[in-house]
């Protein structure tokens, strides 16, 4: 009887042990699906974020020509838009947008001077890698020294190309040219040509 009293009480202390165990285990295993499960939602709710932003860029620059075209139809002035990330006002409205020709030129001296990779306005040009920068030269009718309303540095909104988006102005071209812009070109782009396109003056904010 003591010994049968003793393999009971053993038996039990086992089945104690045990049972701890499937406990401690299962404990683990929930925390561990939890954790599982947090991680997949905080991974989907990052990328469903991202998915957000992406169509608000894109609905924000679908937005952003209509904006211009309004604007620059009913000449309300210093109107804020945004263009990927930054703030600009529309300035000068009374003559936004500017219907101008867009030829391109490379840096080399039968298309410019004899300094061909540096612009007007003391920039320099690196002859593969320019085309990424986003230079434009205007005709000197266009800049305020000649009676325009551009100075070098000013950034532009172009419509109508191939290339559409942000130039800066950086260079000027021959004086018998009016109302007609070149893009600056990496040397060996092939040449292109329009006979009207559409130009809007941009000022970025302060904000």
């Amino acid at each position: 009887m003591k010994k049968l009293t003793i393999f009971l009480g053993l038996t039990i202390i086992m089945l104690s042990y045990v049972i701890h165990q499937y406990k401690c285990v299962k404990n683990d295993l929930i925390e561990h699906i939890e954790s599982e499960s947090e991680h997949k939602e905080k991974i989907y709710n990052e990328f469903q974020d991202y998915i957000d932003w992406l169509e608000e860029t894109i609905e924000e620059q679908e937005l952003t020509i209509d904006t211009l075209r309004y604007l620059s139809q009913f000449g309300t002035p210093r109107h804020t838009i945004s263009i990927l990330g930054s703030d600009y006002v529309l300035s000068m409205t009374d003559t936004i947008p500017l219907l101008v020709k867009a030829t391109m030129y490379h840096p080399v001296e039968a298309q410019c001077d004899d300094s061909p990779l540096i612009t007007a306005d003391g920039s320099k040009i690196h002859p593969y890698q320019v085309s990424n920068w986003n230079w434009i030269a205007v005709s000197q009718d266009l800049l305020k020294r000649n009676g325009g309303i551009f100075d070098y540095g000013d950034k532009v909104y172009i419509k109508g190309t191939h290339k559409d988006g942000i130039y800066t102005i950086r260079d000027c071209m021959n004086k018998r040219k009016t109302m007609q812009i070149d893009f600056l070109e990496n040397i060996g782009t092939s040449q292109y040509k329009y006979d009207e396109i559409e130009i809007f003056a941009l000022n970025e904010t302060n904000s």
